[in-house]
């Protein structure tokens, strides 16, 4: 066998301990980001759906929109018509009078 000076074997001893004390601090660090990055994901995954959610409600009110903008135009255009018949009519029943 080899033969150390006196003390050298504890203090790699000690050295290995410390090593050992800081590989499962950061074995635990790693541990605790590992979750922090799951609940992310998982956070990151729910926004996207409600993303997506809120791209197809938005398009079904811009179609809805767009359906109640052109029976607008349908019902301005009846109602001109009416007003336009109601006039004749009206001039009608004065020539008549």
């Amino acid at each position: 066998t080899a033969n150390y000076p006196p003390g050298q074997v504890e203090a790699q001893l000690q050295v290995v301990q410390k090593l050992e004390e800081k590989e499962r601090g950061l074995q635990s660090a790693l541990g605790a980001v590992e979750k922090e990055l799951a609940l992310r994901s998982q956070a990151l995954e729910l926004h996207k759906r409600k993303a997506v959610e809120a791209a197809q409600l938005a398009e079904d009110l811009r179609a809805q929109g767009e359906h109640v903008q052109a029976r607008l135009r349908e019902l301005q255009v009846c109602a001109a018509e009416n007003r336009a018949a109601k006039e004749k009519e009206s001039l009608s029943l004065k020539r008549a009078q």
